[in-house]
């Protein structure tokens, strides 16, 4: 009996610690994480905002306290990468960029902003071409990524090549001269001359107004 009676309080024990103490820890455990998120957006907007209006240093200061509390919020790693791009912070910029891409093997959009860093930074060693090589079995043509090939093979005295490079970019560049002239044309029958005028001027540039 003494013993049963011995269990019964050992079990109302644990019931009575698991409703109060389980519930404070969960209570504790929101509280700290649910304000930090909530913190940590409304610092990413205020940074948009300061970037969006060219204040680069203050946007780049909030930015880097957001990734050095969590770097895996939001775009975070993206975006600071583009400020440093932005204020020729290169180094710093590939290793957001690294970051970014690691994290989203699927988007292309992080490499190549690897690539134009690495690129502007004046970097010509292998890793630059073999990003590169990494980006174009996946999308051979973008035509920045071209451009930058193009370049790359010239001062590397492969003219040949480079050739080939910009030649893509002229196959692209042909079809979309020709859209715009006939989004000129179409603008100017339904009487929206400023679009039309737009849309001239792109032709002509494209075609060298040949």
């Amino acid at each position: 009996m003494e013993n049963h009676l011995m269990l019964r309080k050992d079990s109302i024990k644990k019931r009575v610690w698991i409703s109060v103490v389980v519930p404070i820890f969960c209570f504790a455990t929101l509280g700290n994480c649910g304000p930090d998120e909530k913190k940590l957006d409304e610092k990413y907007g205020r940074a948009q905002a300061l970037f969006g209006a060219n204040k680069r240093a203050e946007a780049t200061k909030l930015l880097k306290e957001i990734y050095e509390a969590k770097s895996d919020f939001k775009d975070i790693a993206f975006v600071l990468g583009k400020a440093y791009y932005y204020d020729l912070k290169f180094q710093d910029a590939i290793r957001c960029f690294q970051d970014a891409s690691s994290k989203d093997r699927e988007n292309l959009v992080p490499l190549l902003w690897v690539i134009k860093s690495q690129f502007a930074a004046g970097i010509r060693d292998k890793s630059i071409f073999e990003n590169i090589q990494s980006y174009v079995k996946r999308d051979a043509g973008n035509i920045e990524l071209l451009f930058m090939n193009g370049r790359l093979l010239e001062e590397a005295g492969k003219t040949d090549q480079a050739i080939q490079s910009y030649n893509q970019i002229v196959m692209q560049t042909l079809p979309l001269a020709l859209a715009h002239k006939r989004l000129a044309e179409i603008y100017k029958k339904a009487n929206i001359p400023a679009k039309a005028d737009f849309h001239r001027r792109k032709f002509e540039n494209l075609r060298g107004n040949d």
